[in-house]
């Protein structure tokens, strides 16, 4: 008979073949890992459109602008034709004067709606406005041909969306009057375009959609020093906001949230603070870092931009649960593949052997695991899904290895060893900014204990010479 004369290279059971098709089931094992994470980013995906719907009908993300005060003017200008001509025109527009020093304090009571198993959070908000209008100061070496019409000057206020305004606004002034801020349609977000000399208002979209709302301003024909004060409350989710509405602002924003972060064009400089009832979090903006003028001329000027110059606080959106999951899909090959070094480790040290198909029945397992995961996480949360799923998964896993080994022994190591694997699992998932450290931390480690437990085995799996002792 004709002997084959590869099977001399190939001896029969050995190790380092096994090794081999034991890395090729770890990358096998990848496929339905990357049918979980499309199955993820799906379900992610769809988590954000019912989470924009939720928050949609509670009022969506908020901003809100404080008192500001507008001017119509009238100015005279030359406007030179083509043909040399020079004419007199009378241009009018509307500044916008920046209050001197302003302040906010809000409030907000945040809850939860939910819409099947999909949840957003919501906020009742409550804002008090201090406003300090110097117009004289703010419009000091503007050209004199600008004449302003004091006693037609308006205070102008901005919501992102007026839907969810809980009761009437009204400005307080020093001297004990009221007034009642009404809808505006007059403010338009542009800037202005010359062509052929002439200048035109060309509309644009602002940052975001504003809705703003005015009063009389009491300034009696002179533009006078004064002082409002104003309270809004308003409904909204997932973000709330405060435009920096005056040269100097200052803002406070406080609630009973806990899972909150700073958020906006200007940051906080100590963070949110966390308390035992919520949080609470303090901005200040002076005027060399707010980076707009005292002034503007609302026909050059995008209104939008200071919607867009913000001091906001956000919640955690449904779909922020989902990364926990993610992260744990990016690790799953390497810890699948930890448990099938450990399983090939102790048949090497044990003499025991294991089939091609327990590796992969042990592989789909873990790969299910992921799947709880995620099911599990949309309707508890990551950390309760967590620990289930694991508990499942480890139990299944080491009654599995003990059956096959037929060791109660073996599947109480098993149960040990896994219950660490996935502990471990957990803390890598939670640190966030540091899991590329402890992964890389984890996967050396595995490597050196495997390197150093197996270092005296025969990866060949040739038979031992007479006499000799096996290790």
């Amino acid at each position: 008979m004709t002997s084959n004369p590869i099977s001399g290279l190939i001896p029969r059971g050995s190790l380092g073949l096994k090794l081999l098709l034991v890395c090729a089931l770890v990358l096998a094992m990848g496929i339905p890992l990357i049918m979980v994470g499309a199955l993820m980013e799906g379900r992610e995906q769809r988590a954000r459109q019912v989470t924009a719907e939720i928050g949609a009908q509670a009022g969506g993300q908020q901003v809100i602008g404080g008192p500001m005060l507008v001017v119509p003017y009238r100015r005279a200008i030359e406007i030179t034709s083509t043909e040399g001509q020079v004419s007199t025109s009378i241009e009018r527009g509307r500044y916008i004067v920046f209050a001197a020093n302003g302040t906010a304090d809000s409030q907000l009571a945040v809850s939860q709606r939910r819409l099947g198993i999909y949840r957003a959070d919501s906020f009742d908000a409550s804002t008090n406005f201090h406003a300090e209008f110097d117009p004289a100061a703010a419009l000091e070496g503007l050209d004199p041909s600008y004449v302003f019409e004091w006693d037609n000057a308006q205070i102008a206020m901005f919501v992102g969306d007026s839907r969810t305004i809980r009761d009437a606004a009204e400005l307080r002034f020093a001297n004990g009057d009221t007034v009642t801020l009404e809808p505006s349609s007059d403010f338009d977000f542009g800037f202005a375009a010359a062509a052929n000399g002439q200048t035109h208002y060309e509309p644009v979209p602002a940052t975001r959609p504003l809705q703003t709302f005015v009063a009389p301003a009491p300034l009696n024909g002179a533009p006078e020093p004064f002082v409002v004060d104003t309270r809004i409350v308003l409904g909204g989710a997932q973000r709330f906001a405060v435009a920096a509405f005056a040269q100097d602002t200052a803002v406070t924003i406080s609630g009973n949230a806990t899972a909150t972060r700073a958020q906006g064009y200007f940051q906080t400089s100590e963070g949110v603070e966390l308390t035992g009832e919520g949080f609470n979090a303090q901005w200040r903006v002076p005027f060399v870092a707010r980076n707009m003028p005292k002034a503007a001329n609302l026909t050059s000027f995008n209104l939008g931009e200071i919607a867009s110059h913000d001091m906001a606080v956000s919640f955690v959106a449904a779909d922020d649960i989902y990364q926990g999951v993610s992260r744990a899909i990016e690790y799953g090959i390497m810890f699948i593949g930890i448990v099938f070094l450990a399983t090939l480790v102790f048949e090497a040290v044990s003499g025991k052997k294991a089939h091609a198909a327990q590796y992969i029945l042990v592989g789909l397992a873990q790969c299910v695991f992921y799947l709880l995961l995620l099911s599990i996480t949309e309707i508890i949360g990551f950390t309760q899904a967590f620990m289930m799923a694991a508990a499942a998964t480890v139990l299944l896993l080491a009654y599995y290895a003990g059956a096959s080994f037929r060791s109660a022994a073996v599947g109480f190591k098993a149960l040990l060893g896994l219950s660490g694997l996935y502990g471990a699992m957990y803390v890598l998932m939670t640190l966030e900014d540091f899991a590329l450290l402890a992964g890389s931390v984890v996967a050396f480690a595995v490597i050196a204990a495997t390197m150093i437990a197996t270092r005296r085995i025969d990866w060949y799996g040739r038979a031992a010479p007479a006499g000799s002792a096996t290790q």
